[in-house]
């Protein structure tokens, strides 16, 4: 009687024990996606442009994103945006245009045989909401371009950007006059940019952001799959934060000029850095916040410590 007691009773805690591991209720940690362009607009808010592709049309395009006040974590709004003609595809940066709450989302070209897919969008955010206001094709041919910004000089604006030269030693730094209300571009400039640290990096520029000084800020990075490691989507991953350089006038046209040595402002290790978003305001002083793109991992937005002198 008393085997037949504990035969009936394990049986119970085995048909008990499945059923509650059975039953877990499991939770992502986060459906945050990736943050692959990303620019402070005010306050605690910030545009984020996600690289979806045009086969991918029921994801997200563009969020804000809203630094957090506890324990939860970020809090980000999804934006039903509609695109002037096809959805984007390959959003990798985002450009505030300085003064204003107006901001260039910016296709990468990463599909550098169908121009139709190499635009150039300026968007508006206003209550909580973004909306796209006109568009552009990309004034030059580009492939994979991971970082552009916009620069204030006096009345005139200046845009820069630059392909991420995956697996290359440089990229070229590229930059002309605009005019942000007709989307008219200049004759570009360039500067050749070497990878920083190349044993540690294999996209030597993948993200770009100028501070109302004109010091030039990018992010450098290894990406797993770039280097043809099994499994890239669970990394490893590496990125780091320089000050490279400075937008000056030179007898009245803007010029890039960059320092010997790039100053490091911040190394992440374990992260793929993908944004650079510069907030400055008389509440916080000058912050630098970064966005990353961790694939199997999400995505997530950190703030530097201050660089020296800040």
């Amino acid at each position: 009687m008393k085997f037949m007691y504990l035969c009936v009773a394990a049986i119970v805690v085995l048909i008990m024990g499945g059923a509650a591991s059975g039953d877990r209720d499991l939770n992502q940690a986060s459906g945050l996606p990736d943050l692959s362009g990303m620019t402070w607009v005010e306050g605690d808010c910030f545009l984020a442009v996600h690289d979806a592709k045009v086969s991918e049309s029921g994801n997200p395009r563009v969020s804000l994103v809203y630094l957090p006040s506890d324990s939860k974590g970020i809090i980000w709004k999804p934006q039903t945006v509609e695109f002037p003609g096809e959805e984007s595809n390959d959003l990798e940066s985002a450009a505030r245009i300085p003064g204003t709450n107006d901001i260039l989302l910016v296709e990468s070209g990463d599909s550098s045989n169908d121009s139709k897919y190499q635009r150039i969008f300026r968007a508006r955010v206003k209550n909580d909401t973004v909306r796209i206001i006109d568009e552009t094709p990309w004034p030059v041919p580009v492939y994979n371009v991971e970082a552009s910004a916009v620069a204030a000089i006096g009345e005139r604006h200046v845009f820069l950007y630059a392909e991420r030269a995956q697996n290359q030693p440089h990229t070229e730094l590229r930059w002309t006059m605009f005019e942000p209300e007709t989307l008219i571009f200049g004759q570009f400039q360039s500067v050749k940019f070497m990878n920083p640290d190349p044993l540690a990096f294999n996209r030597p520029l993948v993200a770009m952001n100028l501070d109302s000084s004109g010091l030039i800020h990018i992010a450098s990075a290894f990406d797993a799959e770039a280097a043809g490691l099994p499994d890239p989507d669970n990394g490893p991953f590496t990125s780091a934060v320089y000050c490279i350089g400075k937008l000056i006038l030179e007898n009245g046209r803007p010029k890039v000029t960059l320092f010997k040595k790039p100053k490091l402002e911040g190394f992440l290790q374990g992260f793929k850095v993908e944004s650079v978003a510069i907030r400055e305001s008389e509440e916080y002083g000058f912050q630098i916040f970064v966005g990353t793109d961790d694939e199997n991992y999400g995505a997530t937005m950190r703030l530097l410590a201050p660089p020296p002198g800040k």
